[in-house]
């Protein structure tokens, strides 16, 4: 079972606001994780803890300031992430809800395409020798891509499917029958996903994205919001209480499904009696390098992410507690080259770094700086290169 989890990295304080309508440079801010997701990887964790499988956390923005905030979560909670995918390429920069939705989107689709290529690989050895099919199954089960239920090195896993073939348990037919089954399994997914961040508090991108992945996908993936208790029921069902409106709702949802989990939400225990089952859809161990995708990589259209792909503009955004600062397009005065200190009347003045913003200089300085044609108005080619280099 494949439990998708989402984490997004927020500011820790709002600045360096570059703007069509408040687009964030987190390339050059400090970046934390978002409070708010904090809980879904506490679900998560409950899920796998309940039904086994594997948590894949996927976020996606500059993979330099992800990474060792995702580094941290190998191991947190109880058993802690077992993979993690970051979506990064300065074409997805300035993405809005839509444009996020629809590459977070691309990115799920390809994990559960890389991990259902892993069991078409075995379905394919199974014509060679044993040898050869117990060996691609051991090279899939170290690279996490195979469950024990298939196949396990250890001991108290017994009876795995390529276990049963080796020892001449199953036939040829019967072994690529119950793959064929735990190939579809895999799309019995669940996303778990945080209500909002605290950069711009939409609530919206978990809905979007469940409608996005069905758009990819062909199929409905339904979604729940503001999920404060849920347990799994039966074999593939969640079934969640949650606040809307001061009125408590309990709904069902079948797998696969997304779910956004509120501030509120508590891990349930787990019994005892579960552990068999955890443990044969549990996976090897965790890789504990994120890899990084590009738009190629999940084979995303260039003109449905970031700045491109985005209908929405937002408002200005400004550091609280310091100096607001704000490029208009069309409007501000930026330098265009770096400037050394330089001295008006006894007065300094500098110095300052390409693209400073000079607005609020007084007249006598700006008339220094637009005779050596070291200023201009901020246009669309600079917001570009303040974005993405």
């Amino acid at each position: 079972m494949l439990i998708i989890s989402l984490l997004k990295g927020v500011p820790a304080r709002t600045t360096q606001i570059v703007t069509v309508g408040g687009v964030l440079n987190r390339e050059q801010m400090e970046i934390v994780m978002n409070p708010h997701d904090k809980k879904t990887i506490e679900a998560a964790d409950y899920i796998k803890r309940i039904r086994g499988g594997k948590i894949v956390l996927v976020s996606m923005g500059p993979d330099a300031k992800l990474t060792p905030i995702i580094k941290g979560l190998f191991h947190s909670e109880v058993e802690g992430i077992d993979e993690a995918v970051i979506l990064s390429d300065r074409k997805m920069a300035g993405a809005d809800t839509w444009a996020t939705s629809y590459t977070i989107a691309k990115g799920i689709k390809k994990i559960l395409a890389v991990n259902k290529t892993a069991v078409d690989r075995l379905i394919a050895a199974l014509r060679e020798t044993k040898e050869s099919f117990q060996k691609t199954a051991e090279d899939l089960y170290t690279a996490n891509l195979l469950p024990n239920k298939i196949y396990s090195p250890l001991p108290s896993v017994k009876d795995s499917i390529v276990t049963q073939l080796v020892q001449g348990k199953r036939s040829l037919d019967e072994t690529e029958r119950m793959l064929v089954d735990e190939k579809q399994n895999l799309l019995q997914f669940v996303i778990v996903t945080g209500i909002k961040s605290t950069d711009g508090e939409t609530g919206s991108v978990g809905p979007q994205l469940a409608e996005a992945l069905s758009n990819e996908l062909g199929t409905t993936i339904p979604h729940v919001t503001y999920i404060h208790d849920f347990i799994i029921s039966g074999r593939n069902t969640v079934s969640a209480e949650r606040k809307i409106l001061g009125k408590l709702e309990r709904v069902r949802i079948p797998f696969p499904c997304l779910v956004t989990i509120a501030d509120e939400y508590r891990s349930r225990s787990v019994p005892s009696a579960a552990k068999k089952e955890v443990r044969a859809n549990s996976y090897g161990g965790k890789i504990l390098q994120p890899q990084v995708w590009n738009c190629d990589q999940i084979e995303a259209d260039a003109s449905k992410v970031g700045l491109a792909g985005s209908p929405t503009l937002v408002g200005p955004g400004y550091d609280i507690g310091g100096p607001r600062v704000r490029k208009m397009v069309g409007q501000s005065i930026v330098t265009v080259r770096e400037v050394k200190a330089f001295n008006i009347n006894g007065k300094s003045y500098g110095p300052f770094k390409k693209g400073d913003l000079v607005d609020g200089l007084d007249q006598r300085a700006l008339e220094h700086l637009k005779q050596g044609d070291d200023i201009d108005t901020f246009d669309y080619k600079d917001l570009i290169t303040d974005l993405f280099g």
